[in-house]
């Protein structure tokens, strides 16, 4: 007998209502996909649900079913578009229906404690959320977190916190190349943390309250064991972690409230982050050297809390030292290590961050500082590098280099100048005589050296990573730290301590005798070993114990990833560093590639559907000269994307992989996502036609919804579109345009570009016309925005790049004729399609003033200024130093409106209109602002784009 939909929705009211008394006393949520059923059962209650759709009757009595039918499509979901998939199995459903399914998650939640979506994702897609959390583990992420578990076991099997939630953290933290819709996953800590211990908890250990049906969970383990190497990779995470997590739910002895109080305060101490850089100098020859830090991973940090691990992902921060902006996520990279040209500010944290955060800006003022001076130590290594020595111990036998903020004074015997490539700063070179004078002693006192005791401490075993030789290292939490102890007199007993509260006493060997001493393997931190010796001759009672410190910093190992450099003769960077397919694509990604001179590295791109399937693969161009610059790269890059037709591809592509081969240098990988957003334009390929269509994820059902279209041939006009109509689909006409849709704080614009427009190669282009253009302030404000609207916005479609180029050339034609005179317009628009711009630069260089003096400036400095600030620095003190103009603020807007003039109305906002007077008013100064930036851009070869692509 067929069981109805009504009989179905009861069932599962009784099912979930005994899943959350049972769950009531822990707390702990509950999915829409713990509902229990069977394959064929879940295929019946699906087909009646359609029907019932189909047949228009009411949703509402069968809530709790779509609920569950809702999960299940997140739990199929293969990453590409949602309710796009959800529509083409469920016929008759709308676009605006979807408003009904974060109502019926909204009243599950309620009525029986199911799970709430939280984070950054969940708060921007606040309808589509719902339905992949409750399906726990999409399918498409199942991979991708095996993979994350098993790169990770070491490290979840020591963590000391095993509650859902610090596991979850961890493996935010830790998760490396994580795709955006993983990392949205992850953003869901309390939920990764309760899928760990659900996958990893052996069955006798299964605690008193499940954080999973058994029966969903069995379906996520098989499905995830289906996955190739998948099962071997969780059979080896569980049984690293089984000791650690064996016995959860059990639960423990009382303890304490002094007990209590004394763990966490041992935990405190023992798990304050350690972010204090290492300075170092590297000889350059002729006895010079460079002064180098290297900072280490801001991962702990970013466990503190979601807020600063999303601080430290978007925010740029400088260091002591440099003036260079290092990107964001920087702290968080593999490689963190930098030249610095200045001497550090010894009152000032080594690393500052461009915003301010209460909690990281505490933690640098206390934590991330250089040595105090005058005075800094340091000793060559047999390796030559030399490590600053915090301790300021000088050993006999031994080179060092003494840096100073003062003069250096009198020098001794082996002591020598030498220079650090940094002003304002003296130092010496000095060799340690094995024989110490009492001169050399009473020089290293002045300067607050402290001669080294006469008992040598040393790591044995494994090395201990960057020692320094006077109590200095670094060590793994997978590592048992061991230490040889050897005196050159009679000592009796050592006494060692470790933090202070664990100590034990040993004997001494006889003078020269060396005994070791190994450690049990420690949590990470930083630790202290204290030892004392105790000396066995007669006046030892009247003398004070010789007592020193070993500092171990200890870390978590971080695992080998695929795809980077195999060792540090390559490094590759990019700006920025969380940089999108999208900002790849339209050629807004700075690449910065160093290593060995005359050494060369090849660039590959590679993309990749939902599925991680490649799609496309191509080498970007020849082998690249390192270093390579932005510059070089926009340029080899624009020319690969003007060669290869591949933008449906890219439209398809769900991730992109820049691979940069550098030979026996090592290969680097950088990884883009698409930047999928709430709102946003999805093109599809039919036949020889294009469609479009508006994806609406907005939670907002009151925000008022706006759609326009703008002709490539008529650019500056728009049309309103049925918000309705886009909602479903609608087909683009020949040659294509520029689509805008808006919805409360949301907006996406796409060029879309389809057809030919004529015979023949002519066909291939179109042909703009930006119209008569009012010399006004506010029509020329109005022409920036709508500048900006084409420039900004993502391509899509055949020939969509370079028609979108035309575009925006013909705007800016119509920009720089008000701006700078249409005899200069004209000569401008001349470069987009000459084959060799210097004709036409040359014209231009006459056209700026009739003092020749300042344009042959301008062409010939431009190219050797770098920065947009500097670049702007620069254009002032030339036109002052001409005397052109000694207004700052109009020279900085005359390079900008010649730089980014589709960024003008963000930048001086109210102001913009005023400046615009000024500047029409001083044509010489836009004039020579235009011929800077294109002067600048000269190097290329081919055309020039009237729109810089060039780094300024």
């Amino acid at each position: 007998m067929a069981v109805t939909l009504d009989q179905w929705q009861e069932r599962m009211e009784r099912h979930f209502e005994a899943l959350a008394a049972r769950r009531a006393a822990s707390g702990l949520p509950l999915f829409a996909l713990e509902h229990g059923l069977g394959d064929d059962e879940i295929e019946d209650v699906s087909q009646q649900l359609r029907a019932r759709l189909g047949s228009g009757a009411r949703l509402a009595p069968h809530w709790l079913l779509w609920t569950i039918y809702a999960a299940e499509r997140g739990y199929t979901y293969e990453g590409g578009e949602y309710w796009q998939s959800f529509e083409q199995i469920t016929p008759g459903w709308y676009s605006s229906d979807r408003y009904r399914v974060s109502a019926w998650f909204l009243r599950f939640h309620k009525d029986y404690n199911g799970f709430k979506p939280s984070g950054p994702w969940a708060s921007h897609f606040s309808i589509i959320a719902w339905p992949i959390t409750h399906a726990v583990l999409p399918r498409y992420l199942q991979r991708r977190f095996v993979q994350t578990l098993y790169t990770l076991r070491f490290q979840l099997s020591r963590l000391d916190d095993i509650e859902p939630a610090a596991i979850g953290r961890m493996i935010a933290v830790n998760a490396y190349d994580a795709s955006a819709r993983f990392e949205r996953f992850l953003q869901q800590e309390e939920l990764v943390g309760r899928m760990v211990l659900a996958l990893l908890q052996k069955k006798d250990d299964a605690p008193a309250e499940e954080p999973l049906l058994p029966a969903t969970l069995k379906r996520i383990v098989h499905d995830l064991e289906t996955i190739r190497n998948a099962k071997g990779r969780l059979n080896e995470t569980s049984r690293v972690v089984s000791d650690r997590f064996s016995g959860l739910g059990k639960g423990s002895g009382p303890r304490s409230a002094r007990d209590a109080a004394d763990a966490a305060r041992t935990t405190e101490e023992q798990q304050r982050p350690d972010i204090r850089p290492d300075l170092r100098l590297c000889y350059k020859g002729e006895n010079h050297w460079d002064l180098q830090v290297d900072v280490p991973s801001f991962k702990d940090i970013a466990a503190l809390s979601q807020d600063v691990r999303q601080f430290l992902r978007s925010s740029r921060c400088t260091l002591n030292g440099a003036s260079a902006k290092k990107p964001p996520g920087w702290l968080l990279s593999g490689r963190r290590q930098a030249q610095l040209k200045q001497w550090p500010d010894p009152d000032k944290p080594l690393v500052d961050f461009e915003k301010q955060n209460g909690t990281l800006t505490h933690l640098l003022e206390s934590e991330c500082r250089m040595s105090d001076g005058p005075n800094w130590l340091f000793r060559i290594g047999r390796d030559g590098i030399a490590r600053e020595i915090g301790g300021r111990i000088v050993r006999p036998g031994y080179e060092y280099i003494v840096a100073t903020k003062g003069p250096l004074g009198d020098l001794l015997e082996g002591m020598e100048p030498c220079q650090i490539n940094c002003p304002g700063v003296n130092a010496i070179r000095m060799a340690v005589p094995t024989a110490l004078t009492e001169s050399c002693a009473q020089w290293l006192a002045a300067r607050g050296l402290e001669l080294a005791r006469t008992i040598r401490v040393w790591p044995a075993g494994f090395p201990g990573r960057q020692w320094d030789g006077e109590g200095r290292s670094e060590w793994l939490t997978t590592e048992k730290p061991c230490f040889g102890i050897m005196p050159d007199h009679e000592v009796g007993t050592y006494e060692i301590a470790l933090n202070g509260k664990e100590s034990m006493t040993i004997e001494a060997g006889s003078p020269g005798s060396p005994t070791f001493v190994e450690l049990s393997e420690l949590p990470p931190g930083r630790h202290v070993l204290t030892v004392r010796a105790q000396r066995t001759s007669p006046s030892a009672d009247r003398q004070q114990p010789h007592e020193g410190f070993l500092e171990m910093r200890v870390r978590a190992p971080e695992p080998w990833m695929p795809g980077t450099a195999s060792h540090a003769g390559l490094i590759a960077s990019g700006d920025p560093h969380d940089a999108t397919l999208n900002a790849l694509w339209e050629n807004e990604f700075d690449l910065s590639v160093y290593g060995p001179p005359s050494r060369q590295v090849t660039p590959r791109v590679i993309l990749q559907d939902a599925k991680e399937e490649t799609i496309f693969d191509r080498q970007i161009s020849g082998p690249l000269e390192l270093p390579v610059t932005p510059d070089t790269w926009k340029k080899r890059f624009s020319d690969f994307l003007k060669r290869e037709k591949c933008e449906w591809r890219y439209l398809e592509a769900a991730t992109g992989l820049l691979e940069l081969d550098g030979g026996d240098l090592g290969r680097f990988v950088m990884r883009f996502e698409h930047n999928v957003r709430p709102l946003r334009w999805v093109l599809r390929q039919s036949g020889e036609g294009v469609s479009v269509r508006l994806i609406d994820e907005t939670s907002d059902e009151g925000a008022e919804r706006q759609c326009y279209f703008s002709e490539m041939e008529r650019p500056r006009s728009f049309r309103k579109l049925d918000v309705a109509k886009v909602l479903d689909g609608v087909p683009v006409e020949s040659p294509g345009g520029l689509f805008i849709a808006s919805a409360g704080k949301y907006r996406d614009a796409v060029v879309v570009s389809t057809g030919l427009t004529g015979q023949g190669l002519e066909g291939l282009g179109v042909q703009p016309n930006h119209g008569h253009i009012s010399g006004s302030p506010q029509a020329i404000v109005k022409l920036l925005r709508v500048l900006r609207h084409w420039h900004k916005a993502r391509v899509g479609g055949n020939l969509a790049g370079a028609r979108r180029r035309q575009v925006t050339d013909t705007l800016m034609h119509g920009l720089v004729g008000i701006m700078a005179g249409w005899d200069w317009a004209r000569i401008e628009a001349k470069l987009s399609y000459a084959p060799d711009a210097t004709v036409h630069l040359d014209r231009l260089q006459s056209l700026v003033t009739p003092m020749s003096s300042f344009s042959s400036a301008i062409r010939l400095n431009a190219r050797s200024v770098s920065g947009h600030g500097a670049f702007s620095s620069w254009y002032s003190e030339t036109a002052a130093r001409y005397r052109i103009s000694s207004d700052q603020q109009l020279c900085r807007f005359a390079i900008d409106l010649a730089v980014r003039p589709y960024a003008l109305n963000q930048r001086y906002l109210e102001d913009l209109p005023e400046l615009i007077r000024r500047a029409r008013a001083h044509q010489v100064l836009v004039r020579g602002a235009r011929l800077a930036v294109l002067s600048k851009m000269e190097d290329g070869e081919g055309s020039l784009s009237l729109i810089p692509e060039v780094s300024t």
